[in-house]
């Protein structure tokens, strides 16, 4: 993660421990070492990202998120207050601002562009330290230098002043934080692909349950069904496609470096029990609760300025809500959510438009029509008197039709005496660009 990204200097120059056995004498406090992961509590943090700046509870949760919207949602999850308590940001009803750029985010965009997709969160968190910073902190010098650079006078010759203060510093800082580690998987389902291989949403997120708590050691691989091992080989059986209907990315805090990928058919979890080991030693910030960081500058002005400087850049970083989602209905091959009912239907419509060049008759000028037949369906045009670069620019509908048959056309030759074959075609039918699209 690059410094611009991480954001991570630190803001506050306190931290105040909460949970202690007992109050220490001055020379056992200034002899103990600070907890791991003490410098991150005060640091900035960008709340459009979800990245800070600056007991183990072993068992898997798993969500099904219907919308990107719900997967930027959950990226916040990790927020235990309102983050947007104090910003004045005003009717945002229709955007998504927390988690909206956040890694988990893109990869939803990005899987929601390419298909129709649901997605699956399978996370496991371990929390080891707790603590926050006093209510009122000092604050460090060189963020107290960084606000007496800041010009008190806000227009655009001297916003950008403003950004490039909240790039560095976050939007918000943190107060009180949970220290350990978190495992958190994201899977985006090709709907209508695993719709089509019999597997349903639900069902996916419960077999990737299974696996992964087989992976991780928690299960036997005894009980994964035989349909649940079918799903998560990931292949597309019913249409033979190189797709596969399962891609997921593996989100990973705190611990020595660990990629977080395990094995959904077998015991996996010699790596995993090692990164739960390092948690103690190397932990990273799992929940959290943030305040805004204007609240924390004196001068009234500069903090009014950097007010509306992270309100404009929230709402600039905010992404559309997820409208209903599409339904359809007396479409025959398509259920209510669009996806097909039987694999490799579809519709199919014929456009006979041209033929040039031709040359049936030894004398005199070619009388052409066009034959074609795709499976049971045999179409014929009208014949053309005496052309050799004939116009015919009809559509033949044959409506829902199985995807396995070969379409044949052929261009004749009428004459009086006999009927003679000219240029023969045979294609393979595949998807089109659009429904209306011509084959």
């Amino acid at each position: 993660m690059t410094p611009q990204l991480y954001l991570c200097l630190l803001v506050l120059g306190h931290l105040c421990v909460v949970l202690s056995c007992r109050v220490g004498t001055l020379e056992e406090c200034q002899a103990a070492p600070f907890v791991p992961g003490h410098n991150l509590a005060g640091e900035g943090f960008d709340v459009v990202k979800v990245q800070h700046k600056g007991a183990c509870r072993q068992e898997l949760s798993s969500t099904l998120l219907k919308t990107v919207t719900s997967v930027a949602d959950s990226a916040t999850d990790l927020i235990e207050n309102d983050w947007t308590v104090g910003l004045g940001l005003g009717d945002i009803a229709d955007l998504t601002i927390g988690g909206s750029h956040s890694t988990a985010v893109e990869f939803a965009t990005e899987a929601s562009a390419s298909d129709k997709s649901v997605f699956t969160s399978h996370q496991l968190s371990c929390s080891h330290y707790s603590y926050r910073v006093s209510g009122n902190p000092p604050l460090s010098a060189e963020f107290r230098q960084q606000l007496r650079s800041l010009p008190q006078e806000y227009d655009p010759n001297t916003r950008h002043l403003y950004e490039r203060f909240i790039h560095t510093y976050g939007t918000h800082y943190i107060q009180q934080v949970q220290l350990g580690g978190r495992l958190r998987r994201l899977t985006s389902i090709r709907t209508c692909l695993a719709s089509v291989n019999g597997h349903s949403a639900t069902k996916v997120k419960d077999c990737l349950n299974t696996g992964l708590s087989v992976g991780l050691g928690y299960l036997e691989p005894s009980a994964t069904t035989s349909q649940c091992r079918t799903l998560l080989e990931n292949q597309d059986i019913q249409t033979g496609s190189q797709l596969s209907y399962l891609n997921h990315v593996t989100e990973i805090l705190g611990g020595h470096k660990w990629l977080g990928e395990v094995s959904l058919f077998k015991n996996d979890s010699v790596a995993f029990r090692k990164w739960l080991t390092s948690l103690k030693d190397v932990p990273d910030i799992v929940s959290y609760s943030l305040f805004p960081l204007h609240e924390l500058i004196p001068d009234p002005v500069v903090r009014g300025n950097v007010k509306s400087t992270v309100n404009q850049y929230l709402k600039e970083n905010g992404i559309p809500k997820d409208g209903p989602p599409k339904q359809c209905f007396g479409q025959p091959n398509l259920s209510a959510d669009c996806c097909p009912k039987n694999p490799m239907r579809g519709r199919l419509r014929v456009t006979v438009i041209r033929a040039w060049g031709l040359d049936g008759d030894p004398i005199g000028r070619t009388e052409p029509y066009v034959k074609f037949w795709y499976g049971p369906h045999f179409h014929q045009t009208h014949w053309i008197k005496s052309e050799d670069n004939p116009y015919w620019n009809l559509v033949y509908d044959l409506g829902h039709v199985e995807a396995y048959h070969k379409l044949t056309m052929e261009v004749w030759d009428k004459d009086v005496s006999t009927t003679t074959a000219l240029a023969p075609a045979v294609h393979n039918c595949r998807r089109a660009a659009t429904p209306s699209a011509a084959i």
